[in-house]
């Protein structure tokens, strides 16, 4: 197996969380996983065919298709993907950093995968796809791959103040952050900076700090041997136990404890039972 991640240099470190390489070993012992709700926007590259794979509906029985440049949005609820990845690449995006790269807004990427072809033209992202595929060497195509996106950047490398502001603020401390007075700091109304907000972020802000107070909690959890759901449930701003189950159902797809049972190597991916 290989994996290499490379974070690029300031002023792209704001936007880019990312650049990955995966390359698989052996086949794993199930056939799918499980991607959990994310405010994390991305790029899936299949470099070893033209084409992309993900699974929704019930027991994840529905099969979507597109060619092997793809736009993974924000979402709000699990989709699942093949286990096997014989040979892939992409981009992790931060929290509202794909804003600057395409022309659509976040929302238009909302619980969604759509093909580059649709926003590059289909000579353009195909061409990529060819160039990513036959240059040796990851760090190589990582340099492709940042080159063709600041290339074709339809806006400028920034937020809106209120959004840059709300970002970060939000990071800091994403369960005692208020929505009404981020966007009275930010001397918007609070219907401005929503629209704002969701625009270039994907999410409403309700949302994002819902789903950021969710991960902060996964990432506490996912390598502890055995947990204590009710301490760590109020320390993460939880009413109670029956709060964070419903937050897990609709961000995991399970209970926190089908979660335990479940749960792999990999802190977004949960290995899916045949």
């Amino acid at each position: 197996m290989i994996y290499e991640r490379w974070t690029p240099p300031a002023p792209l470190d704001r936007f880019i969380q990312n650049l990955w390489y995966w390359e698989a070993g052996e086949a794993p012992g199930h056939a799918k996983d499980t991607i959990m709700a994310s405010a994390h926007m991305g790029i899936l590259i299949n470099l070893g065919a033209d084409e992309l794979f993900w699974y929704g509906g019930e027991k994840f029985h529905v099969q979507a298709k597109l060619r092997g440049i793809a736009l993974c949005g924000t979402h709000a609820k699990n989709f699942a993907i093949d286990a096997l990845q014989p040979k892939m690449m992409g981009v992790r995006f931060q929290p509202g950093g794909a804003w600057p790269f395409f022309g659509p807004t976040g929302l238009d990427f909302y619980n969604n995968h759509l093909s580059l072809e649709e926003f590059w033209g289909g000579n353009r992202a195909h061409g990529l796809h060819m160039r990513l595929v036959e240059t040796p060497g990851i760090a190589a195509k990582f340099g492709v791959l940042l080159k063709a996106l600041l290339d074709h950047a339809p806006r400028p490398l920034e937020h809106s103040a209120a959004v840059s502001m709300a970002l970060q603020r939000f990071a800091r401390a994403p369960v005692s952050s208020r929505v009404k007075k981020t966007a009275d700091d930010a001397d918007l109304s609070q219907k401005k900076f929503i629209r704002h907000f969701t625009q270039e972020v994907g999410f409403t802000p309700k949302l994002y700090l819902r789903v950021a107070r969710f991960q902060k909690l996964l990432q506490k959890v996912c390598n502890m041997p055995t947990v204590d759901w009710a301490p760590l449930a109020a320390e993460h701003g939880y009413y109670d136990q029956p709060h964070l189950i419903r937050d897990f159902r609709q961000f995991c797809g399970f209970t926190p404890s089908q979660y335990l049972a479940m749960r792999g190597p990999f802190e977004q991916h949960l290995p899916l039972p045949e």
